[in-house]
């Protein structure tokens, strides 16, 4: 592999960590699980045919490898600690507000890891790395239009998941979600 392309696939590393991290919400199997997307994609440089981004063929990789960690231990992704809010907050920060928005961003990360494929993709792809419906397309060989469609069915699974496993209040309560026990826990 050319030095240039090593370096043009380091350029997309923080964007891939990030979408890894954001799935996984554990730090160390992130950075992992980033580490190992990257040795792949220069084990397989010759498999990136051009018709995607860089950046698209480093993320759907990364996605593969999140599933199959997910599949080989069998479970759902587990709640991350809240260490890292703890640390990264300023004095002046409301503390509570950030610990409520880290544990319903978790919440709704653990139930969309519950989606069926292709949603689950469509959506990650789509909300969690931020991919237009043409790199999805390319990504997943399906259409723009398909990519359309399956990210709405995505989210309309996701929100009867949300609304069977979570009794959701706006009354002004302090904790406008409260978990349920999944099937599985």
């Amino acid at each position: 592999m050319s030095e240039v392309a090593i370096e043009s696939m380091a350029d997309h590393r923080p964007a891939v960590r990030d979408f890894v991290g954001g799935l996984v919400r554990n730090d160390a199997l992130a950075e992992d699980l980033t580490q190992e997307t990257f040795v792949r994609a220069q084990r397989s440089e010759s498999s990136h045919r051009g018709e995607s981004s860089l950046k698209t063929w480093l993320i759907a990789i990364a996605l593969n490898l999140v599933r199959d960690h997910f599949r080989a231990a069998g479970r759902a992704p587990k709640m991350a600690s809240n260490e890292g809010v703890l640390e990264g907050l300023d004095s002046g920060e409301d503390i509570e507000h950030d610990l409520l928005e880290k544990e319903m961003t978790e919440c709704i990360a653990d139930h969309l890891a519950r989606l069926p494929s292709p949603y689950f993709e469509v959506v990650a792809f789509h909300d969690r790395a931020g991919l237009s419906h043409g790199e999805i397309a390319q990504a997943l060989d399906i259409s723009q239009a398909n990519s359309r469609v399956l990210l709405h069915r995505g989210r309309v699974a996701l929100r009867e998941i949300l609304e069977s496993s979570c009794v959701l209040s706006f009354d002004g309560d302090d904790i406008p979600c409260e978990r349920q026990p999944l099937p599985d826990d």
